[in-house]
């Protein structure tokens, strides 16, 4: 974490991380709990598909947000309480039974064993710490939870200062990106409505965009963590190491 005097933003770029502070927030209540009329209600009526597509502009990925808008447009209003029911079966299936197989914390995507509450937790408690926040029950939810490191991210851009961005890149590099967008990519393949596949895909394009953003205001370029945190990487490190220390045996390997 970075601990230089603090410098306030030039004024374009305060307001574009005022903008997206304000995105993440609905983006934060989508992943924290199912959706019901209200919350639907209130994204149509700030078209909150409009507002992402001024942050992801330009962008290969951006067609997600189009497509999030025709999920939501296609929405009758009001919505049948059958569809709200399929769609809070989708969210406990994300984020609290572990029916898609994607754990919505950190450590589980981190760590070999793929354990809850292990280091990814408590190096975030740290930088929580830092700027004197702490989550109400880590017991409940813990600091790793998608939900309490976007709503960091959230906090860092409200700061307003090239330090707390600089933070926020560190942030990103080392605790969301590592594993967030892998797992929307897992939940947007195994949702049953589009709905929740669509928070999932313009989640992933957000985060993403947002470190570009993060990159161009502060010259820090993403050094996102390496994929050997993750099982898959790690066997892949073990693999690349005892093939270099194998011996060539003609046959098994090319030899040029």
């Amino acid at each position: 974490m970075t601990t230089a005097t603090p410098i306030a933003l030039a004024s374009e770029e305060a307001w574009r991380f005022a903008l997206w502070a304000e995105v993440l927030a609905p983006l934060i209540r989508l992943h924290d709990r199912e959706p019901d009329q209200p919350l639907i209600d209130a994204l149509l009526d700030a078209d909150f598909p409009a507002v992402i597509g001024v942050l992801t502009e330009g962008r290969e990925d951006a067609s997600v947000t189009l497509s999030f808008a025709r999920v939501l447009s296609g929405l009758p209003r009001p919505v049948p309480e059958a569809v709200l029911d399929e769609l809070a079966t989708d969210y406990t299936d994300a984020y609290l039974t572990h029916g898609f197989r994607a754990a919505p914390t950190g450590s589980v995507w981190m760590t070999e064993d793929h354990l809850e509450r292990q280091e990814p937790m408590f190096a975030v408690r740290d930088f929580y710490a830092h700027y004197g926040l702490s989550v109400p029950d880590w017991r409940l939810r813990s600091e790793d939870h998608i939900v309490h490191e976007l709503q960091f991210v959230t906090h860092l851009l409200g700061v307003g200062t090239l330090t707390a961005l600089q933070d926020a890149a560190f942030f990103l590099d080392h605790h969301l990106l590592p594993w967030v967008p892998d797992y929307c990519v897992k939940i947007a393949a195994n949702a049953r409505h589009p709905f929740l596949a669509g928070v999932a895909l313009v989640t992933r394009t957000l985060l993403l965009a947002l470190r570009d953003d993060v990159a161009r205001a502060t010259g820090i370029a993403p050094d996102i963590l390496p994929h050997a945190w993750t099982t898959e990487g790690a066997r892949a490190a073990r693999q690349a190491e005892a093939d270099e220390d194998r011996p060539f045996v003609p046959g098994l390997a090319a030899s040029w």
